[in-house]
C-alpha cells in the first residue's frame, strides 16, 4: 500500500474529536506527533492519567490496581504497579526483544 498517501494528522485528530464526542472513552491519534491524542484520559474526571509524547511516557498516573487516583473510576486495561519495562521508569529508549526460530 505504498501507493497510498498517509493520512494527514488534522484528519486523525478530527476523527479522534468525532469518536470522542459519540461516547468512546480511549481513542487516540497514534504513530502521528499529537501529546492530547496520545494521552489516555479518565472517562469520568477526565484527568491526564498517562501522558505520552510520540513514544516517551511523560506521566504515569495510575493506581496498581488500574484506577484513577483522583476518582477511583477503574481503567480499562492491563496495568502493573511498577513503571516501565522492569521496574525501570520510562523512556524513549528501545527494549531488547528476543526471537526464536
Amino acid at each position: 500500500m505504498g501507493d497510498i498517501p498517509a493520512t494527514p494528522p488534522p484528519r486523525l485528530i478530527q476523527a479522534r474529536r468525532i469518536a470522542l464526542d459519540a461516547g468512546l472513552h480511549h481513542v487516540f491519534t497514534g504513530n502521528v506527533h499529537d501529546s492530547e491524542g496520545g494521552t489516555t484520559f479518565c472517562p469520568n474526571c477526565h484527568a491526564a492519567l498517562i501522558v505520552r509524547d510520540w513514544y516517551d511516557i511523560k506521566r504515569y498516573d495510575l493506581s496498581a490496581e488500574g484506577r484513577c487516583p483522583h476518582c477511583q473510576t477503574a481503567i480499562a486495561g492491563h496495568f502493573g504497579p511498577a513503571l516501565g519495562h522492569n521496574g525501570k521508569a520510562f523512556g524513549p529508549r528501545r527494549s531488547p526483544v528476543r526471537l526464536s526460530p
